[in-house]
């Protein structure tokens, strides 16, 4: 039978362990499917049959559209309801682990407030009308955290998330944009990466397939000018 292996976090505690369960050779569906498989068995056990707490994770839409479900699976951060079986395998197995990149709240499931209240200190609530269509293409940004989790320079603490940027893009773009508030916003984003990463991993990731890189050059263009 396939299995997966799953690292796991009790809430309020600071150590994990992983666990490993069984599913059907003939399982179709994605990984959220799966996960909300095996919580729906009347009694939850592991591979052992020792028996195991129901596995906390985060999940809204099921469609690619909200970012909710971002996760490891097999290394890799992505959106779990876009991970389907038996693709997803690997010889048989499946791992599956919290996203690193933000605090674990509970097995799968991680705290990405920190996303929200930089947008928030950096006045990315956005007013007004993208000047053009190229804008108005970066608020389809879900703010997954899938593209920090990517991000070397994200991770060193030095950098704001990619997604930081297509925000504040699409700020930059809005003919209405004061200077008060353009000000308040290169004081609050740290540096811009005036020269993009030439591996573009956070791209590589990203659920909608934005240009990330493209934006922080154009943020840090705009910005912070030579």
């Amino acid at each position: 039978m396939p299995t997966v292996t799953i690292l796991r976090r009790d809430k309020g505690k600071k150590e994990s362990y992983e666990q490993t369960f069984s599913f059907e050779d003939k399982f179709r569906g994605s990984v959220v499917d799966l996960l909300h498989a095996l919580n729906a068995r009347e009694t939850l056990e592991d591979a052992s049959g020792a028996p195991a707490k129901r596995i906390c994770f985060e999940c809204s839409c099921e469609t690619g559209s909200c970012g909710a479900c971002a996760m490891l699976v097999n290394g890799t951060p992505m959106l779990a309801c876009d991970a389907h079986l038996p693709d997803a395998l690997r010889d048989g197995m499946l791992h599956l682990a919290p996203l690193t990149a933000f605090p674990c709240v509970c097995d799968l499931q991680v705290d990405r407030n920190v996303l929200r209240e930089r947008a928030r200190d950096a006045g990315l609530w956005l007013a007004g009308t993208p000047h053009s269509a190229e804008d108005a293409f970066f608020s389809e940004c879900l703010h997954c955290g899938l593209c920090a989790e990517a991000c070397e320079k994200y991770r060193s603490g030095r950098f704001d998330a990619p997604c930081a940027y297509t925000d504040a893009d699409l700020l930059c773009g809005l003919e209405d944009a004061d200077s008060a508030r353009r000000k308040a916003l290169k004081k609050s984003l740290k540096k811009a990466l005036l020269c993009p990463c030439k591996t573009g991993e956070c791209e590589d990731v990203c659920p909608r397939r934005l240009p990330l890189r493209q934006a922080i050059k154009r943020v840090g263009g705009s910005l912070f000018p030579f």
